[in-house]
């Protein structure tokens, strides 16, 4: 039996897909390696996400993110906070593939962009299934490097998932086999994270080396967000990123950049000395005491401290 196949265009993106599988196809945003669309799966009659990537395996690189994508939903999935994997489709003579996953409502850029009220309640829940979701991911040690509103997907009864691995990574193993995290030797990939939720470790200390911590300075990046409505950092490159991180948290002291040899950096870091800590209170006056006291504890400079 012959298999005919549809040619859907959506967003300048040719989707190539069985016929009778999948139909009203629309355009919903753009991930870290693909096009994503919603559409109905006619099979089941469920509305499903499709991120199409191609090139597929054409460059190796490129090639192994996809398939650390692939085996980071299909493991994490399992977890009510992380994106459920549905299917894949391979198309291995176009060097495509298309990854089918549950389709949520929103993300939380639209709710924060939106005329929504947003409650304390709303911030409980949206926190406390965030900081689910990635306790989840780092105890079977990935880092997902690349959290922000618009890759946390909700639905309209205020469920979250997070979404896009692209960038997601295994935590190396160090050569402490009591304990798996002390003594690595193997540097990861520098720049990750977008810029706006950037860690200043990952900016000054471009050695591969950094921990769980850059997703926790993220989470507090989109928590800052929720509450003012508006992105706290809004770097327009990397100098003027940590200059605006250091006009609201503070010079670092002395010991906390210690470590940090990069002639480059330690010559910036001598132009950020004698600025003291905005009281975050200042910042968000209606936010309660328990709000603003998880943000001050997420955007620490220490990332051993987060």
């Amino acid at each position: 039996m012959t298999i005919h196949k549809v040619h859907h265009k959506i967003a300048n993106t040719t989707f190539v897909l069985d016929e009778g599988r999948f139909s009203s196809l629309k355009a919903i945003g753009k991930g870290s390696y693909g096009v994503v669309v919603s559409a109905l799966d006619d099979a089941s009659m469920q509305r499903v996400a499709i991120k199409k990537i191609s090139p597929m395996a054409k460059h190796t690189i490129d090639a192994k993110h996809i398939l650390r994508e692939i085996r980071i939903m299909r493991y994490m999935g399992r977890h009510e906070n992380i994106i459920t994997l549905e299917d894949l489709i391979v198309d291995k003579e176009n060097d495509e593939l298309y990854i089918v996953m549950e389709l949520l409502d929103s993300d939380l850029h639209r709710v924060i962009q939106s005329k929504q009220s947003l409650s304390e309640n709303h911030f409980r829940h949206f926190m406390m299934q965030i900081l689910c979701g990635l306790k989840y991911l780092h105890e079977n040690r990935i880092i997902h490097r690349d959290l922000k509103p618009g890759n946390l997907l909700v639905t309209r009864e205020c469920k979250l998932r997070i979404t896009d691995f692209g960038l997601a990574r295994e935590r190396p193993v160090g050569s402490n086999r009591s304990d798996p995290d002390d003594d690595i030797e193997e540097p990861m990939t520098e720049h990750v994270v977008t810029r706006w939720y950037r860690p200043p470790e990952l900016m000054l200390c471009p050695d591969g080396m950094y921990t769980y911590a850059v997703d926790l300075w993220s989470v507090g990046c989109i928590f800052a967000e929720m509450l003012g409505r508006k992105p706290l950092f809004p770097g327009k490159n990397f100098v003027d990123q940590l200059t605006l991180i250091f006009d609201v948290i503070g010079s670092p002291l002395s010991s906390e950049v210690s470590h940090i040899k990069n002639s480059q950096a330690r010559k910036y870091l001598n132009t950020q000395t004698g600025k003291r800590p905005v009281p975050m209170g200042n910042l968000f006056p209606e936010a309660s005491h328990n709000a603003l006291a998880l943000l001050e504890n997420l955007l620490l400079f220490d990332p051993d401290r987060r």
